[in-house]
């Protein structure tokens, strides 16, 4: 499952960056909330697609952790770089 997390994260990074840049002039007031929302639609998405796959075996293990939470962090790290730069921007 490791490479659809990394493909998943990106894809859900990718719609994120897309929708805060459509709406970074007309919502400016709104972006944080936007960005926050995106945040919880990716948790939304790991609680739909990988919780039920890891825990299929009673516990979730640290890899398994591992394998959703880095790609997740990584993404994570640039939403926040490019949300950052953006309302530095505005």
């Amino acid at each position: 499952m490791i490479i659809s997390a990394y493909v998943i994260n990106a894809i859900l990074a990718l719609v994120i960056f897309v929708v805060l840049y459509i709406f970074r002039n007309k919502w400016k007031n709104y972006l944080g909330f936007l960005f926050l929302g995106g945040s919880m639609l990716k948790f939304l998405i790991f609680f739909i697609v990988f919780n039920p796959v890891y825990k299929n075996d009673g516990a979730v293990e640290t890899v398994e952790f591992a394998a959703f939470f880095i790609p997740y962090f990584l993404s994570l790290s640039f939403e926040t770089l490019f949300t950052a730069r953006m309302l530095n921007n505005l």
